[in-house]
């Protein structure tokens, strides 16, 4: 039988509000395990229902500044890092030599066998080597360093550039709110998504070192402050080969806040900052040529990166976000509905999951019927 862990991340909030209907349409309904992946601090309430129900707890004493959480997390990952990254078909030195076979007082050159060249032995800032599909024969299997590089990259066919990695604290440099929670004094960023960055590694740090990837079949990533206005699909009905996310709150990528995986692609949906530290240069020149990221739109290009993103699927959003009239927030506040009691965080994700709760009220049928016509509808 498939096993399933519900995962609740960075935070537990609006409980007195959500936790009764959470337990019925997520975990009762899918006969799942529930995980908190949350940051705490001393007055932490861990009488918590979503804490107390779970029956894993990963907790992470939660900083004033997120950088310190990215540090911890980036000596962790730079322990084993190589010295340098491979960016393929990609040509840092073109443009630079008037011939092959020369070395002046920036680019030296190596030679043309492979077989007694050692990366590991060069301090170059890149060093580029060109491989024996490359169409110039002068220049096939050539290797030369540059001592300082010029950052000028040329995309190439059949030529790697070897690129020393970048410091984490680069990515602040690319604007504009994808890291916030990090306090930088050049380039600070508005809000609180690089938090969710921080915890998508934590998390996938801890699935790990727990052996759960092979634990579990199927894993849902959501937030504790969500009301369901319709139990969640079935998870039979939704391909394990797929990602599945809501088909709403885009904001040019894909939304952050749930999403459906499996023990085959949970590994690429949660290591953006392991791509961070890991294929640095690749990423940061990227995401150098645009301006106004968000976490929306960095999923959506993480996805690309990691070649997952032809099986990314929508799920109906029949959720949406709630806070209590004294609970916490990192974003929006919400408006007050004096009919329900409590703020509804996004009208647009309100007024989706309740388009969703009538249309299903008006078909008079299963749930699981409603569900599976829909997705038969996507296909």
């Amino acid at each position: 039988m498939s096993k399933t862990l519900v995962i609740i991340l960075s935070e537990t909030r609006a409980h007195e509000i959500t936790f009764d209907n959470f337990k019925e349409n997520v975990i009762d309904r899918l006969n799942a395990d529930l995980c908190v992946c949350i940051g705490v601090k001393p007055d932490y309430d861990y009488n918590n229902p979503f804490y107390k129900l779970s029956k894993y707890k990963f907790l992470y004493e939660e900083p004033e500044d997120f950088g310190d959480a990215f540090d911890y997390a980036y000596n962790i990952i730079t322990k084993d890092r190589p010295k340098y990254e491979c960016i393929k078909n990609n040509n840092s030195l073109y443009g630079l030599l008037e011939a092959p076979k020369i070395s002046n007082e920036n680019i030296k050159y190596y030679g043309s066998d492979n077989n007694k060249f050692d990366l590991t032995e060069c301090n170059d800032d890149e060093v580029v080597v060109h491989t024996s599909k490359f169409p110039n024969q002068n220049w096939v299997n050539q290797i030369y360093g540059i001592n300082k590089s010029k950052n000028i990259y040329k995309e190439q066919q059949f030529v790697d550039t070897y690129k020393k990695g970048l410091h984490w604290r680069e990515f602040l440099k690319i604007k504009d709110q994808f890291m916030g929670g990090v306090s930088d004094d050049e380039n600070q960023h508005p809000g609180s998504a690089g938090i969710l960055i921080f915890f998508r590694w934590f998390l996938l740090k801890k699935l790990e070192e727990n052996d759960l990837i092979n634990k579990y079949d199927r894993f849902v990533i959501t937030r504790s402050d969500f009301i369901y206005q319709l139990p969640h699909p079935n998870l039979s009905a939704m391909s394990e080969k797929n990602i599945w996310i809501p088909d709403g709150e885009y904001y040019t990528g894909y939304t952050d806040r749930h999403a459906v995986l499996s023990k085959h692609n949970i590994k690429e949906y949660l290591n953006i900052f392991n791509n961070f530290v890991l294929r640095s240069n690749d990423y940061f020149m990227k995401m150098a040529n645009k301006n106004n990221w968000n976490l929306e739109a960095l999923i959506h290009f993480h996805l690309k990166q990691n070649n997952v993103i032809q099986h990314v699927k929508h799920m109906p959003y029949i959720m949406y976000s709630v806070r209590n009239v004294n609970g916490t927030t990192r974003w929006a506040g919400g408006k007050f509905s004096e009919k329900l009691g409590y703020y509804i965080k996004y009208a647009s994700e309100y007024k989706k999951s309740s388009q969703y709760k009538e249309d299903f009220e008006r078909q008079k049928t299963t749930i699981d019927n409603f569900f599976t016509r829909h997705f038969s509808n996507k296909k």
